[in-house]
């Protein structure tokens, strides 16, 4: 029987993970709608990102201005291959106006979803939260996204970036992991004041979810590994 060389089958089962999930991109709706579970996950460089929850409110002071799911943008961004991550925006996470002894005058939005590795391999090491330059505050106003990132097996930890305090943050998982859940909530107000003030405005037009691992060896390794020695397990079993 003709030999099939160790180079192809590795080659034809990166090709057919390359293939294997959709991209991440399309609005937020898109991916509570379509992407549920790991098996219908979409796709960043080796993670897959699934299981996508969206919720919105608003101050009585700006009523019904908290965007819908269709409003709120996801965009995939494997630029550095070593953290691939996520990127949510909108043009509708504002709020402004003078401060009020009485109204709020604030939008919420709470986004959860899940992250996994290519084949459940635990190599995630660390979580980045980013909105650096994607935030704008005039007045009193404030930008706040706070999170809390579960690892799989480990406790929660909180992420937090800030208007007024820093605009990333990063927290690292005590070992590495496979999974990994995300609870957010994002949040631009004016708040309450009995004295009055300025006109204000807070406003998030996006920020940055990543997710990373080893640097060495790199994910393209282990899937390399473990395709090598897939093939040279088959062409074993073909030669006995």
């Amino acid at each position: 029987m003709r030999r099939i060389p160790v180079f192809l089958l590795v080659a034809t089962a990166l090709a057919g993970i390359s293939f294997a999930n959709p991209v991440c991109t399309g609005t937020l709706q898109n991916a509570v709608t379509n992407y549920t579970s790991l098996a219908t996950a979409c796709q960043v460089g080796d993670k897959l990102f699934y299981n996508f929850t969206y919720s919105g409110t608003s101050g009585t002071a700006n009523p019904g201005a908290a965007p819908s799911a269709s409003q709120v943008n996801l965009a995939n961004d494997a630029s550095n291959p070593n953290e691939p991550g996520l990127i949510f925006s909108s043009s509708f996470w504002t709020a402004s106006g003078t401060p009020s002894p009485t109204d709020t005058n604030f939008i919420d939005s709470n986004i959860t979803f899940s992250v996994a590795t290519f084949g459940l391999v635990p190599i995630m090491v660390d979580a980045s939260l980013d909105f650096t330059g994607q935030f704008a505050v005039s007045g009193v106003g404030q930008a706040f996204i706070g999170e809390t990132v579960t690892p799989a097996g480990g406790a929660g930890l909180g992420l937090t970036v800030d208007s007024s305090a820093g605009s990333s943050d990063g927290v690292n998982f005590a070992v590495p992991v496979a999974t990994a859940t995300v609870i957010k909530d994002l949040q631009v107000k004016i708040p309450r004041s009995t004295t009055g003030g300025p006109a204000s405005t807070a406003a998030i037009t996006s920020f940055r979810e990543g997710f990373s691992e080893f640097s060495a060896p790199e994910p393209i390794g282990f899937l390399l590994i473990g395709s090598g020695l897939l093939g040279i397990g088959i062409l074993r079993r073909r030669r006995s």
